[in-house]
């Protein structure tokens, strides 16, 4: 199957180069039952093309990067690009950089790009026909999260590559780590770096892989916590140095009527310095319920992107329910954006009263913005 998945996407990038105008090129190269399939990947079974006022309405709507201003409670677009621009397909992850430059991945669209300080995108990684080589000029399959080392050098977790890229300063591109070759699983999701240069991987369907500089990998040990078993996606640390992970849903299908097969529990997970693991939110049932009480007993669906801002408050993206929650230094949850009705709306109202449509990655900048 991930042959013919790199085929697809490989023939719908090379092979039959987007025509000029304004066009974008939607491309469904996803089985319907992966894991990671999302709603917004349209089940074709080949590349289409979205043309003329259809490519307006796909530009407004997934361009539609918004930042949640935690003084205000404003959800301001960050940009709204001139036609023809950058169209993205998937945004999936968001990474920021030392010196605060934001990095988004396009799952679909298998590009990497950088935004710039007046916010248009610029491409890094991804788009081309080379596996490895020069970053614009290779490709990538389904990246997800990224991550920026001090270095400035970015890592990409290419989800259905079933590997680490990494593209250097000086723009090229190489195979990091075969995350299948180690034992862990092969859906790398979320990537985060601590402050030894360590990489810690989300692998959905698997484990929490620890990679050190030295390519030495290890397991995440997070068989103390009750069942079901933990389906690791996104993660990201505290200033403390505790590591947050997202317990996403179930990797299966679930026939009416029945139980959610493991792994997959809806919950946020903690993993301190000593490696020990504690449950901050979720109760191992996917759903919605239980802002303005305790993030133990409330129910989440699908937790994604994890931010922190100055005060040491955790945001998280709550999928399935379309929307922005937060926990703050006494553990209660409550929404920040999103009315959990999916759609595009709310520029420039408070962002509670905004819709949005199945937010994944998040990042913190200058410890008040959330992307």
């Amino acid at each position: 199957m991930d042959e013919l998945i790199r085929a697809r996407i490989h023939d719908a990038l090379v092979s039959e180069p987007p025509p000029a105008g304004l066009r974008s090129r939607v491309i469904a190269a996803v089985p319907m039952d992966h894991p990671r399939r999302r709603p917004w990947q349209m089940p074709t079974p080949r590349a289409q093309w979205a043309t003329g006022f259809t490519a307006l309405l796909l530009t407004a709507a997934l361009l539609a990067a918004l930042v949640y201003s935690r003084v205000g409670g404003q959800l301001t677009p960050v940009h709204t690009p001139p036609v023809p621009s950058v169209h993205l397909i998937g945004p999936e992850g968001l990474g920021v950089a030392p010196d605060g430059t934001i990095y988004v991945s396009d799952y679909i669209g298998n590009r990497v790009y950088r935004m710039q300080a007046n916010g248009s995108l610029v491409t890094v990684a991804g788009g081309g026909s080379l596996y490895e080589g020069v970053a614009t000029k290779s490709n990538l399959f389904g990246p997800a999260g990224v991550a920026v080392a001090p270095d400035g050098d970015l890592y990409i977790a290419d989800n259905l590559g079933t590997a680490i890229r990494k593209v250097d300063r000086f723009g090229m591109l190489s195979t990091f780590i075969a995350i299948h070759a180690t034992g862990a699983g092969n859906s790398p999701v979320g990537i985060t770096l601590d402050q030894d240069g360590f990489l810690y991987v989300g692998n959905f369907g698997g484990d929490v892989v620890v990679i050190a500089p030295s390519l030495v990998t290890s397991k995440v040990d997070l068989s103390s916590v009750a069942a079901p078993r933990i389906n690791p996606s996104y993660l990201a640390f505290d200033s403390a140095g505790n590591l947050y992970v997202s317990d996403a849903g179930p990797t299966t299908k679930t026939p009416a009527n029945q139980v959610p097969q493991p792994p997959g529990g809806c919950r946020l997970i903690r993993i301190a310095p000593d490696r020990s693991v504690q449950v901050v939110a979720g109760t191992g049932k996917c759903g919605y319920s239980g802002d303005g009480g305790p993030a133990r007993q409330s129910e989440i669906n699908w937790p994604s992107g994890i931010a922190f801002d100055s005060a040491g408050d955790l945001y998280f993206a709550d999928m399935d329910n379309h929307r922005i929650r937060r926990i703050d230094s006494r553990g209660i949850i409550t929404t920040v954006a999103g009315t959990g009705v999916e759609g595009h709306g709310g520029d420039g109202g408070r962002a509670v009263n905004a819709q949005l449509a199945y937010p994944a990655g998040l990042v913190m900048v200058q410890g008040r913005l959330l992307y």
